[in-house]
């Protein structure tokens, strides 16, 4: 039987089991949802522009404090996540979604079917939506709490039978990946487990697929795994274990320089834009959803741990983060030590500025567009109001990050 659960530790608890057993998940009881693509598959995308939002945290909400102290949620931020792509979808501009891990906040039959609920009106699979109109697969990427009491991962499988890579004795592993022809440009995706902790053995069976991965010819890799390497979220550790880094360097290390040119992460409760090696690197996404109570963002801070010395929020992200503080700021009177601690100004100059989540969280998704050889990714924040606008974005062209606040 499903169990109730702590909401404000967010773990599954049983006065009887204690969140062992009894958090059991039947996959032939969670609905199947149709997967983008299958290991090694070649798509040639019919169309000029291939279309792609990049959802992390959509998990149910838990509890959480309010500018007041008291007990909230945050349940109207998934719904209009939701809500805003299948408008994106009706209008037939959007592909797929990719949803980046901690999909559940436990895996149990219970809460796959409470994600089947929430995204049954965008996704193509088993239920039978209420409403006509198209539906778009999955791009599925798994998190730690996605596997939380269920280490075999049988909620994922049951809700994407089709995901990951056959590795023999009946297992199904948690990586994978394809190409997409856009207009003669073969785009090769890579979805990556970031979970060095749960996989154990198996993740050296992922760092030796790596290779085989990145065989055959392809114009430009995009990766995508649950924990970033950078990050600048108070409550999240950047690179984990060191297993992001050590996946990424092994994707490099096999496809070549120069390959790598996004990079989608999830885990942090914000949302973020690095690019630690400059124009012409890797652009770092953090996906920050809406499920997860939202945690501060650190405008800059220290990279030397990762080599990367100063590390900085992208800076045009950062000013159109700037502009939609002091809006909303003047619009809703934050108290005064925010905007200090916003802008390392009065009681918090010669301190790192930081955006107070309590006040101005970060909460969206990532709109990403490939036409040919151009990536364009943009920002499309939440706003007070329920609804969502682009505050930013940035456009890969001849090789180089061109970002636009």
């Amino acid at each position: 039987r499903d169990v109730a659960c702590d909401w404000s530790s967010d773990v599954c608890s049983s006065d009887l089991f204690l969140g062992l057993s009894s958090c059991a998940t039947a996959p032939n009881k969670i609905a199947d949802h149709k997967v983008y693509a299958d290991e090694a598959d070649a798509l040639d995308h019919s169309g000029d522009v291939l279309r792609f939002a990049v959802v992390g945290n959509v998990r149910a909400p838990v509890p959480v404090l309010d500018k007041a102290g008291r007990k909230g949620a945050t349940e109207g931020v998934n719904a209009a996540i939701v809500s805003d792509l299948r408008k994106r979808v009706d209008r037939k501009q959007l592909d797929f979604v990719a949803l980046m891990g901690d999909n559940v906040r436990w895996s149990s039959t219970k809460e796959w079917k409470v994600f089947d609920s929430l995204w049954q009106e965008v996704l193509d699979g088993e239920t039978v939506p209420t409403t006509e109109g198209y539906r778009i697969p999955a791009l599925p990427v798994i998190g730690d709490v996605d596997s939380r009491n269920d280490k075999s991962l049988q909620g994922v499988y049951g809700a994407f039978p089709e995901v990951g890579v056959d590795i023999g004795h009946a297992r199904v592993a948690s990586w994978y990946s394809f190409d997409v022809r856009v207009e003669g440009t073969i785009w090769r995706m890579i979805v990556l487990d970031s979970n060095k902790d749960r996989l154990g053995s198996r993740w050296n069976e992922q760092l030796y697929w790596i290779p085989e991965a990145t065989e055959g010819r392809f114009d430009h890799v995009v990766v995508f795994m649950h924990d970033p390497i950078v990050t600048l979220t108070k409550g999240t550790e950047p690179n984990v274990d060191g297993a992001p880094m050590e996946l990424i360097d092994a994707v490099e290390e096999s496809a070549g320089l120069m390959k790598i040119r996004a990079i989608f992460s999830a885990e942090p409760h914000s949302t973020e834009i690095f690019l630690p090696s400059g124009p012409l690197g890797e652009a770092h996404f953090t996906a920050g959803g809406g499920g997860a109570p939202a945690e501060t963002q650190e405008r800059w801070g220290n990279g030397d741990a990762l080599g990367y010395g100063d590390l900085q929020l992208e800076p045009l992200f950062d000013l159109a983060l700037q502009n939609e503080f002091d809006r909303q700021a003047g619009a809703q009177t934050f108290p005064d030590e925010v905007i200090d601690h916003a802008k390392a100004s009065g009681t918090w100059e010669g301190f790192t500025a930081a955006y107070d989540a309590r006040y101005f969280p970060l909460y969206g998704f990532w709109m990403a567009e490939i036409q040919g050889d151009e990536l364009r990714v943009a920002y499309e924040q939440y706003q007070p109001d329920g609804s969502f606008k682009e505050a930013y974005h940035i456009k890969l062209v001849d090789g180089k990050w061109r970002p636009k606040g």
